[in-house]
């Protein structure tokens, strides 16, 4: 009797495996700049554009106040992050493409077993509600750059939008889907949960400066989206987590006393 594995045999891969290979240190900081770099340049580019269409609309003010304005104004930031986001999403494909990979199993986009899928959905929105009183707790020592951005019900409703359609998709590709990949093939599943998800904290501390606990809850936050791809192995379980999560503050805020007194829709 012949006990010899067949070669088609021994060359299948176990269920659930790892993605392809994605690369290493050099890789992840080469995007991890290239994308920093996406996010600074593109913002103060759109502002040197805008800055003096303003100032010259607007000869009373100051091109300080003049800045505060583009700046904290959601109308002018929103189509801003969606413009960065998408070539966010085409540096991930140029990043993953140049390696000869397909693209979505790279990231691990993988099916998600129905049974997680009620889990995930209640686990993000629990979250948000942890983060929310937490943050109540110990609310910042000003207001934060994040909620100026919230002038008038129509700006709530654009960042919201942002919140519910894009964010939860464009950053999980970036944070679970393209370095953690990288992290977990080449180094195993704690220092990509662990650094994937104090990445994320870190990517959202300009919004929460000089909030040093929401600082610290944005981490616990990503952190905790880590180990839900950890747990799954599927891209699309941070996916739901994080919208479940967005939906949940989004709603909570939407029932709060200071939505209902900012300027009318209509």
């Amino acid at each position: 009797m012949n006990t010899t594995a067949t070669p088609q045999a021994s060359e299948q891969p176990p269920a659930g495996s790892p993605a392809p290979h994605l690369g290493g240190l050099s890789h992840l900081f080469a995007f991890v700049s290239a994308a920093l770099l996406l996010m600074i340049a593109l913002p103060n580019l759109a502002v040197t554009v805008a800055l003096p269409v303003l100032l010259h609309e607007n000869p009373g003010l100051t091109p300080g106040q003049a800045l505060d304005q583009l700046r904290f104004n959601a109308f002018f930031v929103v189509p801003v992050q969606v413009v960065t986001s998408a070539l966010l999403v085409l540096l991930i494909y140029v990043f993953v493409r140049r390696r000869a990979l397909p693209f979505w199993k790279s990231l691990a986009l993988r099916p998600l077993n129905p049974l997680y899928l009620l889990p995930l959905l209640l686990g993000g929105g629990l979250l948000a509600l942890l983060v929310v009183f937490a943050s109540a707790l110990v609310p910042p020592p000003e207001e934060l750059p994040f909620d100026k951005l919230f002038s008038s019900q129509a700006a709530a409703w654009l960042i919201i939008g942002l919140a519910l359609l894009l964010a939860p998709v464009v950053e999980e590709m970036v944070f679970r889907g393209y370095i953690y990949t990288l992290l977990e093939t080449r180094f195993g599943v704690a220092p990509a949960v662990l650094v994937s998800g104090l990445l994320f904290g870190a990517w959202h501390f300009p919004q929460y400066y000089p909030g040093y606990f929401q600082m610290f809850l944005i981490c616990v936050v990503g952190l905790a989206f880590s180990l839900v791809r950890a747990g799954s192995g599927t891209l699309l379980a941070s996916i739901l987590a994080h919208f479940a999560y967005n939906a949940t503050v989004s709603l909570h805020f939407l029932a709060s006393d200071q939505f209902r007194s900012l300027p009318a829709l209509f």
